[in-house]
Parts: C-alpha cells; sequence; structure tokens
C-alpha cells in the first residue's frame, strides 16, 4: 500500500520524477506515454502501457512520487 504525505506530492517533485521515469522506463516493451497526473491532494507520475509489465518492473513509487499504470493499449495519430 502506498501511503503520500498528507499535503501529497507537489507539482515540482512530480516533474522530476517524471524525467527520472522517463529516462529509467521509456524503453520498455509496452511503455507508450509517460506523464503527470493528480494524486489525491498532490501529484502522481502516470505511464501508459499498451500492455502490463511483469510485477515488479516498474515501482509504486519514485523518489517519493507515487506512479500509477494504466493499460491503454496501442496509441496511433489522429485520423489514422
Amino acid at each position: 500500500m502506498l501511503i503520500m504525505e498528507a499535503h501529497g506530492t507537489s507539482i515540482e517533485a512530480a516533474r522530476a520524477g517524471k524525467e527520472q521515469a522517463r529516462l529509467r522506463f521509456a524503453r520498455l516493451p509496452g511503455v507508450v506515454g509517460i506523464g503527470l497526473t493528480r494524486c489525491g491532494p498532490g501529484y502522481a507520475i502516470k505511464i501508459n502501457m499498451s500492455r502490463p509489465v511483469a510485477p515488479g518492473v516498474i515501482p509504486v513509487c519514485l523518489d517519493g512520487v507515487p506512479i500509477i499504470t494504466e493499460c491503454v493499449g496501442t496509441l496511433s495519430g489522429a485520423g489514422s
């Protein structure tokens, strides 16, 4: 279970965490996007995937910033 501080993660911390997540996870098979999302009173890193990855490959938090993963399927350009 992930426990966050009562005030949540700041946008600045989430942005720094997003950059670290991009460096660590963007090239994993199945990762189609990395961004930020609201999480309670703060922010979290959001990793969109075309398919699930093995448990433990992506942690539940990075440098104290929560990570939320979601299988969104394969992404394509608008009008494709």
